[in-house]
């Protein structure tokens, strides 16, 4: 072929030489490389093509199964998610629950305590009551019997005494 080329060449310009026409010579070099690529390159580039072909099939195949794991767990995840989410509401209600009857029970102890407090502030003010009365009869007993005692040797005469011990006998026997 490239003989023929070579010939056409010379035909035309009586001799030898160069042909300077860029469309016929580029079209002439492109078919002849595209004819030896063709005869040569055919099983060559066919089973480059066809491992590469295949590669991609298993690429793609490979990423479909990844794709569906993936859409697998992601479902699973997030049923995990759901459940997750239910449990964290459980407890939060079971915790209010639990904080309320806490709070109740506190309450109802607070109230307890301070009956109990009370009654035991009123007892101990009964019992003060009582301790300051007495002192106050001991002290007015103790002092009327200073008073007599500072006054009755003036007035107890003999006929007096004899008159209070009759009168304090009669008393008894009667």
């Amino acid at each position: 072929m490239l003989t023929q080329a070579w010939g056409l060449l010379a035909s035309e310009t009586k001799g030898f030489g160069l042909n300077f026409d860029i469309l016929e010579t580029n079209l002439i070099n492109l078919a002849i490389v595209i004819g030896v690529l063709v005869y040569f390159g055919k099983g060559f580039l066919g089973s480059k093509l066809e491992e590469r072909r295949e590669a991609i099939e298993t690429a793609i195949k490979d990423a479909e199964s990844r794709q569906k794991k993936a859409a697998a767990s992601l479902a699973e995840q997030q049923q995990k998610l759901q459940m997750a989410k239910k449990e964290a509401e459980r407890i939060t209600a079971e915790a209010k629950t639990n904080a309320e009857a806490a709070r109740e029970a506190v309450l109802a102890q607070s109230a307890k305590d301070i009956e109990r407090l009370k009654a035991a502030a009123q007892q101990e003010l009964s019992s003060q009551q009582d301790k300051v009365m007495q002192e106050l009869r001991q002290r007015v007993s103790a002092m009327a019997m200073e008073k007599v005692r500072s006054r009755l040797p003036g007035k107890l005469t003999d006929d007096t005494q004899v008159k209070l011990v009759d009168s304090s006998i009669a008393q008894l026997k009667g």
